[in-house]
């Protein structure tokens, strides 16, 4: 996504002051989405906000929030469930706000399809944590190493390894939600890549479902198109999608997807824009 730098503070006349910068980014859509029923027209637009700086000891600082979000950044305090804050260095990457825990961050999901993401059929779901959570990163070549936690209404925890080359990548990760819940989930996921194509597998264990979880993806890219397939079994509820996205240049793809949610078939078509 291009950036287009705002401003660029902290240049007092004096040296040893670093540059702190503030950049905005964008994205919008505008398309057809088929409910299983009716067909209807869809658009959205969304800004961002990032801002970032370095520290006379050479420290890495800052965050970002989404535009539609900034009342509940500011005003989050213990709260806070919108943006993030971060601060870097060689001990790692330290992160506050609305923050992903560490098991999401790492293992993550499979490719979806479609301009809208059609109800995310290809996620298996996490645990998730709310009001000024944390998240802890550490990267030494290919392995990272992840810890998380959230606070107030439900206590979350996680933690995670991933181990990542440019062929192929592996992860584990385990989230705890206590606070009277005492829900438990394991996640193991990987991905490969195979000439043009790149195959991503993800399997989530929860003690509060029925059934194992298991999602698998396929990404193929030829040329400026890239073509999506996925298969989800959400504890005996398969779903399925195909989708593909042809690269326009310039920040313009125009995309589209079919999912079959094992209940209807829903689809969408048109054209996402990145600024």
């Amino acid at each position: 996504m291009k950036k287009i730098l705002l401003t660029t503070a902290l240049l007092a006349a004096s040296t040893g002051y670093a540059a702190a910068e503030v950049a905005v980014s964008g994205s919008a859509r505008m398309g057809l989405i088929y409910n299983g029923t009716d067909t209807f027209f869809t658009s959205r637009i969304r800004v961002s906000f990032k801002m970032s700086g370095t520290t006379d000891g050479g420290l890495e600082f800052g965050a970002s929030v989404r535009a539609d979000q900034a009342g509940e950044a500011n005003s989050g305090g213990t709260s806070m469930d919108a943006g993030s804050v971060f601060i870097s260095g060689a001990f790692g990457k330290l992160e506050m706000g609305d923050v992903d825990t560490a098991a999401n961050a790492l293992v993550g999901n499979v490719s979806g399809v479609g301009l809208t993401g059609l109800g995310d059929w290809n996620e298996l779901g996490y645990m998730g944590q709310e009001d000024t959570s944390i998240l802890y990163t550490y990267s030494a070549g290919a392995f990272t190493a992840a810890l998380s936690a959230g606070q107030i209404g439900t206590e979350a925890y996680s933690v995670a390894v991933k181990y990542s080359t440019d062929m192929y990548s592996v992860a584990l990760g385990f989230e705890d939600e206590g606070f009277g819940f005492d829900h438990q989930q394991i996640t193991l996921g990987g991905s490969a890549t195979f000439g043009g194509a790149t195959v991503k597998a993800v399997v989530a264990d929860s003690d509060h479902a029925s059934d194992t979880q298991f999602a698998l993806s396929v990404d193929y890219k030829t040329g400026a198109a890239t073509i999506t397939a996925f298969y989800a079994d959400h504890s005996g509820n398969e779903s399925m999608g195909l989708g593909a996205s042809y690269d326009l240049g310039g920040g313009a793809k125009v995309v589209g997807g079919v999912v079959d949610t094992g209940f209807d078939t829903i689809a969408d078509l048109g054209i996402s824009l990145s600024f």
